[in-house]
């Protein structure tokens, strides 16, 4: 259960499950990039907006950031994400 992660709540779902941030995720989990700045040039995006992206999944316990020294890595926390809709 701990790579799992429910979602409850309608507003959190959308706010943190956009295209942009799901294609954010995937790319994370499939290239593990070494930093936010090789993320936002894999995702062809500006590095303060892939940053700002990065932060709420992180917010939502889906991405985890480790810091090692000047570069800060994403990787995914969550494996499975359940959302309810009730």
């Amino acid at each position: 259960m701990e790579d799992m992660l429910f979602m409850e709540k309608q507003l959190q779902m959308f706010e943190a499950l956009t295209e942009k941030r799901m294609e954010l995720v995937r790319k994370v989990r499939e290239q593990q990039p070494t930093s936010i700045r090789e993320l936002a040039t894999m995702l062809e995006r500006d590095v303060k907006n892939v940053f700002d992206d990065v932060k709420i999944l992180n917010k939502m316990h889906i991405i985890t950031l480790v810091r090692t020294g000047r570069k800060v890595q994403p990787i995914i926390k969550k494996k499975v994400i359940v959302i309810s809709l009730e």
